[in-house]
């Protein structure tokens, strides 16, 4: 049973975010990303738990594949852009539907519009890479509206000033636990879903598929929903470009293949997905959350993904 957060840890944190807000807020974007740059490397020296999660992620992902110079200069270069993320959060507030060529460059948008355009709603899916919020930011105020499933975060006040930031554009936030009904809605009116299923699942709710070649406790929502309703599933990333800007990234929608084994259908839809999420970061690997600790639940012993191999993900 998790240990009840004490209310006062809950005031102190909020106002020290607020303090932070506040000098970030008066600073052009160049000198928040300049203090996230920093942010992000005091966290790396002195949070030595995290650094060595980042550092044994990219060994399970990358050993044997890639020098150990380059393994902890993408720990590194992770730790300074999680940093910068952070302290650009107040860049939410500064998007305007108008100006949207001021925070993004646009990839495949014809991907996601002919998904919406066949009115059955969409699942538009991503991992914790890049800017996946900006993502859903932007979207909303290009008219594809988006329910997001989040987790609710362990300070209430700090959720609030998060579902302020995520709803600027229009969109709608669910939280994770009982969202399925929720989900549904949102694709029953034409709106877009829009998931995560890069994180760790504990217990039984998650199903073990390849990720860089290593079982992975993987969320089944995403396929069970879309095998359930026939939506199209569409992949986008939110990738940081030099100029400070994003490319927002809509790759074509993903096959969903029905074989009359549900379970078979649900396990290749997550395979697949996943796949999809392991190549873009593999591409730039310095974008990730490599301090999650991915792989923290594991199979039975003996057990192997239904979907591992890499020929059978990308048959």
């Amino acid at each position: 049973m998790a240990k009840a957060r004490h209310p006062l840890r809950s005031l102190i944190e909020i106002a020290l975010l607020w303090c932070l807000i506040g000098l970030l807020k008066i600073l052009p974007r160049r000198g928040r990303l300049w203090i996230g740059k920093w942010l992000g490397l005091a966290l790396f020296a002195l949070v030595p738990r995290l650094r060595r999660m980042a550092r044994a992620n990219l060994e399970r992902a990358f050993g044997g594949q890639r020098p150990q110079a380059e393994i902890e200069r993408i720990a590194r270069a992770s730790f300074v852009y999680l940093g910068r993320l952070l302290c650009d959060t107040p860049s939410f507030a500064r998007v305007r539907p108008d100006r949207l060529d001021e925070f993004a460059v646009f990839e495949g948008m014809e991907n996601i519009r002919a998904a919406y355009a066949k009115g059955r709603g969409v699942y538009v899916f991503s991992g914790h890479y890049g800017n996946w919020e900006m993502v859903a930011l932007i979207q909303g105020y290009l008219g594809l509206p988006i329910a997001m499933v989040t987790r609710p975060l362990d300070n209430p006040y700090l959720e609030k000033i998060l579902f302020g930031y995520r709803t600027l554009s229009g969109n709608q936030v669910i939280h994770k636990h009982g969202a399925a009904k929720e989900m549904l809605r949102a694709i029953r009116r034409g709106w877009g879903v829009a998931i995560v299923i890069d994180q760790n699942v504990r217990g039984e709710d998650g199903l073990f598929v390849d990720f860089f070649g290593t079982p992975a406790s993987t969320t089944p929502a995403l396929a069970t929903l879309a095998l359930k309703t026939e939506s199209p599933v569409v992949p986008a990333f939110g990738i940081p470009l030099p100029d400070g800007r994003y490319l927002v990234r809509y790759l074509p929608e993903v096959p969903v293949e029905r074989t009359g084994d549900t379970r078979a259908d649900i396990m290749a839809l997550t395979q697949r997905c996943t796949r999809i999420i392991e190549d873009q970061i593999r591409a730039q690997p310095e974008y990730w959350v490599w301090m999650h600790r991915r792989w923290r639940t594991r199979p039975p012993a003996g057990e192997q993904p239904a979907a591992a191999s890499r020929q059978e993900a990308s048959a």
